[in-house]
């Protein structure tokens, strides 16, 4: 990576992003600053946050978290840039775009470049591409150009054997336990223009045969779906079942509620605009906002 430049890295696991800051902790004379959309607490589930800068984008008000507005990250960012040198990622571009609308985005990004050119700094906004259209995306990658950093190709075939190792477990548990999976669940899921997956509706999880590897098939099926549904991911380790199911049960009255809302929009969408759609869609994805969403659905 060249330094002060800045660039996009298409993401499909924040897991990825995460282990690659990892590795970046031990490069000598280099300091790390990162906006994410995890708490601290998360984080510490795989690297030492005490050796970064690290803020937490969050409306929340607490302690290691920054309101998510572009002024800030922008002024935080220049406040580093004249320094030492080192590496700061902005994850959250999806959320940023939603919140604040393509075009400022794109200008938050241009003001950025500006501001790197010449310093010992680079920056990286990680991406998942299937959220933005193909003429913003080509917008951005001309003012942020992909770096492939995250999952080389070796990695990433052994994480799609471990896939299907895992979904050949389950599919043999689910069997045992009289699992009646819904008509097309394990087909190849229909894709819309822009290549995003569309949300389909998955059989409900009986408490009875419960396990976490099928829990961990059901994520997985959510993941290809395009859905955040990392709030369930502390159910893998819960040692008490009965917790683990309660908050997957939680989580799972949450998807089914961005499908039916989804489905909504589809059925009207000719009375809503470009931009309006994108932006439903996304945090229908992301199960942030569902009241909200609901309530503007009600009012079209």
């Amino acid at each position: 990576m060249e330094q002060g430049r800045i660039f996009s890295a298409e993401l499909s696991d924040n897991s990825d992003l995460y282990s690659w800051i990892d590795s970046q902790i031990e490069v000598a004379q280099q300091s790390i600053l990162l906006f994410s959309r995890q708490p601290h607490k998360r984080l510490l589930e795989y690297f030492d946050v005490t050796k970064i800068e690290a803020y937490w984008l969050s409306e929340r008000v607490t302690a290691g978290a920054l309101e998510p507005s572009l002024e800030k990250i922008a002024h935080l960012i220049v406040s580093k840039l004249q320094h030492n040198q080192g590496l700061i990622v902005v994850e959250g571009l999806e959320w940023l775009v939603s919140l604040h609308g393509h075009e400022s985005v794109l200008a938050f990004i241009r003001q950025i470049r500006d501001e790197v050119y010449q310093t010992q700094w680079k920056v990286i906004f990680p991406i998942n591409c299937l959220v933005f259209d193909s003429v913003w995306l080509a917008r951005l990658r001309r003012e942020a150009p992909n770096l492939e950093i995250f999952a080389p190709r070796d990695e990433n075939i052994k994480v799609n054997q471990e896939d299907n190792d895992v979904e050949e477990d389950l599919s043999q548990e689910v069997k045992i336990h009289n699992f009646q999976e819904v008509p097309g669940e394990e087909i190849e899921l229909d894709t819309r223009d822009d290549g995003t997956p569309k949300l389909v509706m998955l059989t409900r999880l009986p408490f009875n045969g419960f396990s976490k590897s099928i829990l961990t098939r059901r994520i997985l099926q959510w993941r290809r779906m395009g859905l955040d549904v990392s709030e369930v991911e502390p159910a893998l380790s819960m040692l008490d079942d009965k917790s683990s199911y309660e908050l997957y049960a939680s989580v799972e009255e949450k998807v089914r509620r961005a499908v039916e809302l989804e489905n909504y929009l589809d059925r009207y969408s000719d009375n809503i605009s470009a931009s309006e759609l994108a932006t439903a869609r996304f945090r229908i994805r992301q199960l942030t906002g569902l009241n909200e969403i609901e309530k503007w659905i009600l009012e079209l």
